[in-house]
């Protein structure tokens, strides 16, 4: 018996079974101390996870508020925010800001910003992306809060500090009907220049929405605090937060209340940025994985060697279609394996690979706007302050630039929305340019602006010509909307000279011929003048206005018109209609009258950038003038007893040497009071409206007799012929002599 023991013991079975108990018991002592260490070390992995997301979130709100502090800067070097600091009444400067805060709103969501405005303290009045704004709308309307009342804002010109970060609150805004309505949780950053202390630029960032842009946890409960454990933000509804001595300045974490808080100081804001994880959290995972563990372990005691030898077989075809799947970034796996951590695998990595190419492409949308950023601010002569940017934009090779001025129709503006209008004709020029010419870039820069930087060959500007041809076939299908205005100059632009060749498109878009084609200008030599009405032309305007001369005033504008219609441009004949809806509304103006009906629907000023054609522009000085007259005449039919006398003295003396002393003394009044109750009344002064009727007499004279220019004179009450030429001219913009020939001529033309 002893015998056959020691046989079965020396047996080969035996052998193996007590080498396999070795294995096993030595597989079981590894795992089991492995099990311990790892349980240490994924704890600690868990835990180096939540601070790397937490190094990560404070490292993009650090970023965001730092390139919200340069790009408020540079605003501190514009051109509209300098003519505000000195005149607070330029409307134009107040309406390019506003157009300039408008544009960096909406297009680039990714600054987070629901505002950005100036706050001119000297004069009490701010712009923001909707124009010019009064305090109490401002603060009492559009963003109320009670942490930041005007008080507030106004109290932030006497604090000494270059940025300010101030804690999230929850805004509201009332409705024109009354009702209150959320403005959103935005945090209040204001940014002061030095150099400037009479205005600030302030910002109000959306801080939900850079919140979930930024906040990486695996918990939502994250919050901001500053040094004296101030609550900043906070992304729940609890709003607690913990003393400031819990942050040690050497740690990142400490545990309280079966939570784990991680934490980081940022040194831009020097806020604390806080994620609360709770500790079953962490325990959960640590127990999940533990259990995966024992069960591997004992899967391995248990079939030891066969499924050593199994799975070895089994591993290698999926594992090698992993790894092959790895290098190719090929999200379609076909595993064919039956085994459920292989397939979990493979579902996490379809996973990883298609969020790398998520973020990779998002990654490239970002960098693509950022590149259009950095090309708008070369263009703008904006300092870059981000070397990220600076090494995204092309500065080192000549380039081709394009730039296209749409003009929309009321029509388009009545059939197509805001977001139509801006993608249509933006995605149609950039898609054209990219087919033809890959690198290239397009922008754009205002609501009826694009450019395109086209980086080509020297001699490509013909190919340009001929994708620019083709594209204005397509606008001209469209003109019904839209007409396009396109500054192409032939010849490429040096590396350097980015605004330079921005400003010399613009000025080649001012040099459109009126009509309503899509136009294509590459002559870029001669500078068109800006139109406007000379002195003496404004003082015949306005004494014909006065007079109520029609048909005089047509004549004189029909004269404008006419130096206009060989070489004049679309903007000349705009600059003309604005000056005369200038000089009429002013001449109301001083007459007391009220000219509100011309902007009930649309402003003069709005109507004039709708014309194409002359027979427009003629039609609305006929239209707008005989407005003006009629008021005029209305307002002379009011009764007024000093001024109906004044006025018929002055017709049955004017051939006299009469003054203000000699009218007064038959009203019983003395001649200041008189004079000053005229020019109340008419806007003119005593001296103004004598001169009115004598040269009215005086043209009534030249048209109907041959009298000498010195006898014309002393019958209408100038002793000097000289002075009468003067004021004739003054008043008409002709000599007497001139008067007299254009009228003949007039005549014998209509007895023909």
């Amino acid at each position: 018996m002893i015998n056959g023991l020691r046989v079965k013991r020396n047996s080969l079975f035996t052998k193996l079974l007590l080498g396999f108990i070795v294995i096993i018991v030595i597989s079981f002592i590894f795992n089991a101390l492995s099990f311990k260490f790892f349980t240490g070390s994924i704890r600690e992995e868990v835990i180096m996870y939540n601070k790397s997301n937490m190094s990560n979130t404070v490292s993009k709100y650090e970023e965001h508020f730092q390139l919200m502090e340069e790009v408020a800067m540079s605003f501190y070097n514009n051109r509209n925010v300098t003519v505000l600091s000195r005149d607070k009444t330029n409307i134009f400067a107040m309406n390019d800001l506003a157009l300039e805060f408008s544009t960096l709103v909406t297009n680039y969501k990714n600054l987070g910003l629901d505002n950005m405005f100036l706050y001119n303290g000297r004069h009490s009045f701010l712009v923001d992306k909707s124009g010019l704004m009064k305090e109490d709308d401002m603060f009492a309307k559009q963003y109320i809060s009670p942490e930041y009342d005007a008080a507030f804002w106004a109290k932030q010109f006497d604090e000494d500090y270059s940025m300010r970060i101030f804690p999230a609150a929850d805004f509201t805004r009332k409705m024109f009907n009354g009702s209150i309505e959320p403005a959103g949780k935005l945090f209040p950053v204001i940014i002061k220049s030095k150099l400037q202390k009479q205005y600030y630029i302030a910002a109000l960032l959306d801080a939900s929405a850079i919140y979930h842009k930024y906040h990486l946890s695996v918990s939502d409960f994250f919050y901001m605090a500053d040094g004296s454990g101030n609550l900043y933000y906070s992304s729940g509804t609890q709003g607690q937060t913990v003393s400031p001595q819990s942050f040690d300045a050497t740690g990142h974490y400490y545990t309280k209340n079966d939570n784990y808080y991680f934490y980081a100081k940022g040194e831009k804001s020097g806020l604390t940025y806080v994620n609360v994880i709770p500790n079953q959290n962490i325990a959960s995972k640590i127990s999940r994985l533990s259990a995966i563990l024992v069960l591997l372990l004992a899967i391995s005691i248990v079939l030891s060697l066969l499924i050593s030898v199994l799975l070895s077989i089994r591993f290698k075809s999926p594992i090698q279609k992993i790894i092959d799947s790895m290098y190719k970034m090929n999200p379609n796996i076909q595993l064919g394996s039956k085994i459920n951590e292989f397939n979990a695998i493979v579902d996490n990595l379809r996973t990883i690979i298609a969020s790398n190419r998520s973020i990779h492409k998002d990654l490239q949308n970002k960098n693509t706007l950022l590149k259009k950023y950095g090309y708008w601010n070369k263009v703008k002569s904006i300092p870059i302050g981000s070397r990220d940017v600076q090494n995204l934009i092309d500065t080192s090779r000549p380039y081709f630039f394009v730039m296209f001025h749409i003009h929309f129709t009321r029509r388009f503006h009545e059939l197509i929305t805001e977001e139509q209008k801006k993608s249509h004709i933006l995605e149609f020029i950039q898609l054209n340019i990219q087919q033809a010419f890959p690198q290239s870039e397009t922008v754009q820069s205002e609501k009826d602006l694009i450019f395109s930087i086209v980086f080509a060959d020297p001699d490509a500007s013909g190919d340009l010509r001929n994708v620019l041809d083709s594209m204005k076939h397509v606008f001209d299908t469209d003109s019904e909307y839209y007409y396009v205005t396109i500054a192409f100059n032939p010849i490429q632009y040096s590396p350097s000279g980015f605004t330079a060749a921005y400003d010399e498109a613009r000025e080649m878009v001012s040099r459109r011929k009126l009509n309503d084609e899509t136009q294509i200008i590459t002559d870029n030599t001669d500078q068109q003048p800006d139109f406007h009405l000379t002195p003496s032309e404004e003082k015949e305007f306005t004494a014909h206005l006065a007079a109520g001369n029609e048909a005089d005033i047509m004549q004189m504008i029909g004269r404008m018109m006419s130096r206009l219609r060989a070489n004049g441009t679309a903007e000349q004949y705009r600059q003309l209609a604005n000056e005369v809806v200038s000089k009429t509304l002013l001449a109301l103006l001083l007459q007391n009258i009220n000219a509100g009906d011309l902007q009930e629907e649309l402003s003069p000023y709005e109507q004039i950038k709708e014309f194409v054609s002359e027979e427009q522009f003629d039609d609305f000085f006929r239209s707008l003038i005989r407005y003006a007259v009629t008021l005029m005449y209305e307002k002379r039919m009011e009764k007024d007893t000093i001024i109906d006398y004044v006025l018929a003295y002055m017709e049955q003396h004017y051939g006299d040497d009469i003054g203000p002393d000699d009218v007064a003394e038959k009203l019983n009044l003395s001649s200041g009071y008189m004079c000053k109750y005229i020019k109340n009344k008419t806007g003119k002064t005593f001296g103004d409206c004598l001169d009115d009727i004598r040269i009215m007499k005086a043209k009534q004279i030249l048209e109907a007799t041959d009298c000498k220019i010195h006898e014309v004179a002393v019958q209408v009450g100038y002793q000097n012929a000289n002075s009468f030429t003067r004021m004739f001219r003054r008043l008409t913009g002709v000599t007497p002599g001139e008067y007299r020939r254009e009228k003949r001529v007039v005549i014998a033309a209509d007895i023909q």
